[in-house]
């Protein structure tokens, strides 16, 4: 009964998933009223860890790395994360053995990664050469 569950979840999230990237591919984010936009930038004028996501994954869609990475590099080195945690929970769904996913559950990764998010989003608030490359677009 597990298994029929999880083979449900997979194919919602990758509708839904497909759903979502062809919306990112036919309406720049920027521009699109169906968009969300940063509360923090709204209110404050700082830039948040995930400004300039959308307009990156929009960019990384239509092949264009240089500004994929250039809108959130934050988002792009995560990128493979996602990717190989998607096809691990995917393996183990139609498998018998299952892979674990050690790294993720580590104290150090989950500490790197705070670590990593909290310097990433204080340099790209500096407004001047080279932490002004890390704002989005």
């Amino acid at each position: 009964m597990d298994n029929k569950k999880n083979i449900r979840q997979i194919i919602f999230i990758s509708t839904a998933a497909l759903i979502i990237m062809l919306l990112y591919f036919f309406v720049y984010p920027l521009y699109g009223r169906y968009f969300p936009k940063c509360l923090l930038y709204t209110f404050t004028g700082f830039y948040c860890p995930g400004c300039g996501t959308q307009r990156s994954v929009t960019a990384l869609l239509h092949g264009d790395i240089h500004s994929a990475l250039h809108n959130n590099v934050l988002a792009m080195v995560a990128l493979p994360f996602l990717l190989y945690s998607t096809v691990i929970f995917c393996i183990n769904t139609f498998s018998k053995k299952q892979i674990q996913q050690k790294i993720f559950y580590s104290p150090l990764f989950v500490k790197a990664v705070l670590i990593a998010v909290i310097t990433f989003s204080i340099l790209r608030n500096i407004p001047t050469y080279p932490f002004d490359m890390l704002a989005p677009l």
